[in-house]
């Protein structure tokens, strides 16, 4: 039987699947005639994973994903067994109702499923309740489950890590918001928290969020530039006319006194050259990289100077500050 009949067989049983839902619970799976032998020979021969709170998962179709993207799947399943087996009044929250939501997060804890309680909160080696209020408005919808929203969850989130994972949670809450067509209301939700733990954090994040930055690479880099203190900062999706009347848009701009636009950045995830393949119909990664080939000297022909960084220097945030600074001193912008 193949993905098409959304179907998991243990031993020629099958356990029906709907296609959004590949999650097997062991308690159901003994209702249904399994064992605990038939599930243990499907653990050993990797047809099937486990994710934790008594759940599986098939394997089938995993190896067409790349390491990181297995590691969300499998925590949204974890997250998604915790809440069939766990009681009501507990909604997903945090790093777990991002990972439902689809909110990217900066190195983002999975070892743990986090929900939000009113009544009282536990903390055990896979899971957190935090206890706090909350109200019909602070949850939505996601993966058939209710989670706190947009706003709540990247709230939350900048509560609780450093002042870079707090920037990037809340550009991703705003950017989402945008892209979906959705209100997130981040100031109405802090105000809610005055006397929450890690208020200062969040409170020092909020006026600096920006819907603009569009990927979790774009808002790191601008945390480390703003505690660097020593970077202008910069303008977000700046855009760039070149010889043939088309408009580049680049990831970051910087402008001198009279307002021209002389320096861009651009961070290089190449997350997407990796994702490339003729057989998804997306362009092959060389494809790919000879256009942004192009695309950069079309921008360098305007006589602006192009700065481009990857994952590696951001590990780097001092070596990071300096290649930017000598892009801006090139171009006469800083001293």
């Amino acid at each position: 039987m193949d993905e098409l009949d959304h179907a998991c067989s243990f031993s020629g049983m099958l356990i029906p699947m709907n296609s959004d839902d590949r999650l097997i619970l062991r308690r159901d799976a003994i209702k249904r005639g399994a064992t605990d032998a038939e599930i243990a020979r499907g653990l050993r021969d990797g047809t099937l994973a486990r994710v934790g709170w008594g759940g599986y998962v098939p394997v089938k179709g995993d190896c067409e994903l790349d390491e990181f993207a297995v590691r969300e799947e499998r925590y949204r399943d974890s997250v998604l067994a915790a809440v069939r087996i766990g009681g009501e009044r507990r909604y997903p929250s945090h790093q777990s109702a991002a990972a439902l939501l689809g909110i990217p997060l900066l190195d983002s804890d999975t070892s743990k499923v986090h929900f939000t309680s009113k009544a009282s909160g536990r903390t055990t080696q896979s899971l957190i309740v935090h206890q706090a209020h909350i109200t019909p408005t602070d949850l939505v919808e996601a993966n058939g489950v209710l989670v706190t929203s947009i706003a709540r969850t990247v709230c939350d989130v900048a509560r609780e890590g450093t002042f870079r994972q707090a920037l990037c949670a809340l550009d991703s809450g705003l950017y989402q918001g945008r892209k979906r067509g959705i209100s997130v209301d981040l100031e109405g939700v802090a105000a809610g928290m005055r006397r929450q733990h890690g208020i200062a954090l969040l409170r020092s994040a909020l006026p600096l969020a920006d819907d603009r930055s569009e990927s979790i690479g774009e808002s790191l880099s601008r945390g480390v530039m703003m505690e660097s203190k020593s970077v202008p900062r910069p303008e977000l999706q700046a855009e760039v006319v070149v010889a043939d009347g088309s408009v580049k848009r680049c990831d970051f701009g910087w402008r001198d006194s009279q307002g021209s636009l002389l320096v861009v950045g651009e961070f290089d995830g190449r997350f997407k050259y990796h994702r490339a393949s003729a057989a998804s119909g997306h362009r092959l990664a060389e494809d790919v990289i000879y256009a942004e080939k192009l695309r950069e000297d079309a921008i360098r022909e305007c006589g602006i100077v192009v700065v481009r960084w990857t994952w590696q220097d951001l590990r780097d945030p001092d070596a990071f500050v300096r290649k930017i600074l000598g892009a801006l001193r090139r171009a006469g912008i800083v001293g």
